[in-house]
């Protein structure tokens, strides 16, 4: 029933990695300590190891699409190592707390903690999110601008998917650093976070963004795999049901993608992250009360 149940997840996992760019860590891990009972440090380990093959399936059915900046992806990778190796030491420190009692029974505090930042997490993206496609009216993008872009830190470089493609390398370097944070933290590959991040602050238009975030994930995945597996936290036998279902789930979530506008794929990103950010509340919620 375990075999069965990840393959299911992995499918629908590598749909997610298709059409929007996200490795899928953000449901994978939650879902496989909530509804398969996996701790949730192994949950995390084994996390990122499916989150690697499905972003390396990704990018090669991807490989002669002009919407991926590998510059951009090498540039965040820069400060994704350290943040990586920090999130994962992190998670090995909240690992050795223990239990906490909780409403009469015992629950290890690394599950109650990590499942309260991924509920913030979660429900602040799909708010700014459902607000920002709510006042959008065009399907297609035209001049789009972040935040990142006023931020004159020097030195700079350019980045040519940008609509304005000069960028501070520091503030993209420490942008990496977040998101390899959380990979180290939570097992996510980032790209929940990355993808409205490269919208958002960075300025990329989201077909760009969905796939230069595969590229992302899948370096910042790889790293993850090596950092877990070297602490104990991947289960091989989980993972490779994980794989082959998402393999599967991925070919048919890129060909949605390309027929997808750009409001339309927020919109449906929304709903998939508000989903999740239920589910890992309602779990959160189940063990405090």
């Amino acid at each position: 029933m375990i075999i069965l149940g990840a393959l299911l997840m992995g499918a629908f996992v590598g749909l997610l990695t298709g059409m929007f760019g996200v490795g899928g860590g953000f449901l994978i891990t939650p879902l496989l300590n909530a509804l398969l009972g996996v701790p949730m440090s192994i949950a995390v380990g084994t996390g990122v190891v499916q989150i690697l093959g499905v972003s390396t399936s990704g990018l090669y059915r991807r490989r002669h699409d002009e919407c991926i900046d590998y510059k951009m992806a090498i540039v965040l990778f820069g400060g994704n190592y350290v943040g990586v190796r920090l999130g994962a030491e992190l998670l090995a420190w909240l690992g050795r707390i223990g239990m906490w009692t909780i409403g009469g029974q015992e629950v290890p505090a690394v599950d109650v903690i990590v499942l309260i930042i991924f509920t913030v997490l979660l429900f602040s993206i799909a708010g700014w999110l459902w607000y920002d496609t709510s006042r959008s009216t065009n399907e297609e993008e035209t001049y789009r601008e972040g935040l990142f872009s006023r931020i004159r830190i020097p030195p700079y470089t350019n980045f040519d998917l940008l609509d304005r493609p000069q960028m501070s390398l520091p503030v993209i370097c420490y942008f990496g650093l977040a998101m390899g944070f959380m990979t180290g933290l939570l097992g996510i590959g980032g790209g929940v976070i990355l993808v409205p991040g490269l919208i958002y602050l960075v300025g990329m238009r989201t077909h760009k963004a969905t796939g230069t975030s595969l590229a992302m994930v899948w370096l910042s995945s790889f790293l993850a795999t090596i950092t877990h597996a070297g602490q104990g936290n991947v289960d091989l036998t989980l993972a490779a049901p994980l794989l082959i279902g998402g393999t599967f789930g991925l070919q048919f979530g890129v060909s949605v993608c390309s027929r997808l506008g750009g409001n339309q794929l927020r919109r449906y990103f929304t709903l998939v992250v508000l989903a999740a950010a239920l589910l890992v509340g309602g779990r959160l919620l189940g063990m405090l009360v």
